[in-house]
């Protein structure tokens, strides 16, 4: 009940930092960790939701919300879960520290792995996270040594109008390397 409380609250946008500035995240963290997948989706909702607001995306990352957004994009079959975790990470990648982050804790892999599902919403999410990723040099590299830019080219054909979308930004931001400009 208190992640669902959370992820619907944390919608609007003076709720956000109410939520995290009264302990929110200290209760959402460990909930990601649940037995429940109903659980890990409902906390990973609330995080994704707490995550667009520019001061939360430092708290997040300063509260260990990174690491545990990244475990979660492994949760075989939750695909509510993934596409959560993958949208709190496409915001948390707004903050430039936050690219560097993400990245320090593994989580271009897995964010690449998921931009191969089967399921649309999961691969937009993905594909959103990694285009704000690539907008770092180090990261950008990193995105196309893993297959990255091969997947995102793949997407860039798919039929859903938002993947397309999602895809085209990312190879915007992945075409300032010189290398992956003629891949």
């Amino acid at each position: 009940q208190v992640a669902e409380k959370l992820a619907n609250a944390a919608v609007k946008a003076e709720r956000q930092v109410q939520i995290v500035n009264l302990g929110g995240l200290r209760l959402l963290v460990p909930l990601t960790r649940s037995r429940d997948a109903e659980v890990r989706r409902l906390a990973a909702h609330a995080l994704a939701n707490l995550s667009v607001d520019a001061q939360n995306q430092i708290k997040l990352a300063e509260d260990g919300a990174i690491p545990v957004l990244i475990a979660l994009l492994a949760c075989q079959g939750e695909i509510h879960v993934q596409r959560q975790a993958a949208k709190a990470l496409a915001n948390i990648s707004v903050n430039v520290r936050n690219k560097e982050r993400v990245a320090e804790e593994k989580g271009i892999i897995p964010l690449v792995e998921l931009a191969r599902s089967p399921h649309v919403g999961v691969r937009v999410e993905a594909v959103a996270a990694l285009a704000n990723l690539a907008v770092n040099d180090k990261n950008e590299q990193e995105i196309a040594r893993v297959g990255g830019l091969e997947v995102i080219l793949d997407g860039a054909r798919a039929p859903s109008v938002d993947l397309r979308s999602q895809c085209a930004r990312a190879l915007r931001n992945l075409s300032v390397n010189t290398d992956n400009k003629a891949r």
